[in-house]
C-alpha cells in the first residue's frame, strides 16, 4: 500500500490540477459565448450578402466569377489554432487536410495558427506561408494578410483553385470539419457557401428551402447598370472578405467550445481521481491506527 505522505503529494497534485483545469474552464466558457455571439451575428450580413450575389448571378446567367485557371498550382489553407488544449479540436482539422492531401508533398500549404504550421512541417509539407494570432475576438483588418495572399496568389497565376479547411461551429458540443473550395467562384458554390450558413433548426432555417432545388433559386429579373458582371466582379473581393471572415470567426467559436469541453473533462477527471485518492489516504490511515492498537495491545497482554 502506498504511504501516507505518498498520497498526500498525489492529492496535492491532483487538487491542484483540478484547480487550473476549472480556472481554465471558466475562462474559455466566458470567450466561448462572446466568439459565439459574434459568429453568430455575423450570419445575417453573410447570408444576405451571398444570397444577393447568387441572385444576381443566377438571373443574369453571369456564372463563374472567378474561372479555374489552367496555370498554377492548388493552394490549401488550414485553419486550425494557436494554442493546445483544445480536445480534438486540431487533432480532427489536421486529420481532415491529410486525408485532402492524400501523401502528396507537392502541394502548397498556407498554415493557419501555430499548431497547424508545428504539424506540417514537421511532416515536411510544403508549407507556403504561416499566419499567427487572429486573436480571441478577431476583427476584419487581421484577416487582411492571409486574404490578400489568396487573392494576390490568385490574380497572378500562382494558384489555380484555392481550398479552405477548417471547422464551422453547429452547437457548443457540435463542431464540424468543413473542407470548401474558396477559388474559383460561382453559383454552385455559393450555394455551398449559404445552406453551411443557414442552421438547419431555429432563426433563418426556413430559408433552407430556397437553395435545395434543380435550379436553387426562384427566377427573379433584375434591371442592372452598367451590367451584371461589373457589378459582380467589383463586388466580388468584398463579399470573398465577408466569407473568409465568417470563416475565421466560426473556427475562432468552435475552438472555444472544444477547449470548454476539453476543460471541463479534465475537471471532472480530476475530481473522480481526487475522491479515489482521499478514500485510499483514509483507508491507509485507518489501517495504520489498527495496526498500531494491535501492536499496543499484544505489548499490554505480554507485559501482564
Amino acid at each position: 500500500m502506498e504511504s501516507l505522505q505518498g498520497l498526500k503529494s498525489r492529492i496535492r497534485a491532483v487538487g491542484n490540477v483540478k484547480e487550473i483545469a476549472k480556472a481554465m474552464e471558466v475562462v474559455a466558457a466566458t470567450k466561448m459565448r462572446k466568439s459565439q455571439e459574434i459568429a453568430l451575428a455575423t450570419r445575417p450580413f453573410s447570408y444576405a450578402a451571398l444570397n444577393i450575389l447568387a441572385k444576381i448571378s443566377k438571373s443574369s446567367g453571369v456564372n463563374g466569377f472567378f474561372p479555374e485557371k489552367k496555370e498554377g498550382e492548388r493552394l490549401i489553407v488550414v485553419i486550425a489554432s494557436d494554442r493546445g488544449f483544445a480536445g480534438k479540436f486540431n487533432v480532427e482539422v489536421l486529420n481532415r487536410a491529410e486525408k485532402l492531401l492524400n501523401g502528396n508533398k507537392n502541394v502548397k500549404i498556407a498554415a493557419v495558427g501555430k499548431k497547424a504550421n508545428l504539424y506540417f512541417k514537421r511532416k515536411k509539407y510544403n508549407v507556403v506561408k504561416s499566419f499567427y494570432g487572429f486573436g480571441d475576438f478577431v476583427s476584419h483588418e487581421e484577416i487582411l494578410p492571409l486574404f490578400n495572399f489568396i487573392m494576390q496568389g490568385y490574380d497572378s497565376g500562382l494558384w489555380s483553385s484555392v481550398s479552405i479547411i477548417s471547422t464551422h461551429f453547429r452547437t457548443a458540443l457540435l463542431q464540424e470539419v468543413i473542407s470548401r473550395e474558396f477559388l474559383p467562384v460561382d453559383f454552385e458554390k455559393i450555394k455551398e457557401a449559404i445552406l453551411e450558413i443557414i442552421p438547419e433548426h431555429g432563426k433563418f432555417a426556413e430559408h433552407r428551402g430556397d437553395f435545395k432545388g434543380e435550379n436553387g433559386l426562384a427566377q427573379t429579373e433584375y434591371i442592372i447598370e452598367p451590367s451584371s458582371k461589373e457589378l459582380i466582379l467589383m463586388l466580388m473581393p468584398y463579399l470573398l472578405k465577408i466569407q473568409l471572415y465568417d470563416i475565421i470567426l466560426e473556427a475562432n467559436a468552435s475552438e472555444h467550445s472544444a477547449r470548454r469541453v476539453a476543460m471541463k473533462n479534465a475537471s471532472d477527471n480530476a475530481s473522480e481521481l481526487l475522491d479515489g485518492l482521499v478514500i485510499s489516504f483514509n483507508k491507509s490511515r485507518q489501517a495504520n491506527i489498527t495496526n498500531e492498537l494491535i501492536e499496543i495491545t499484544a505489548t499490554r497482554s505480554a507485559l501482564g
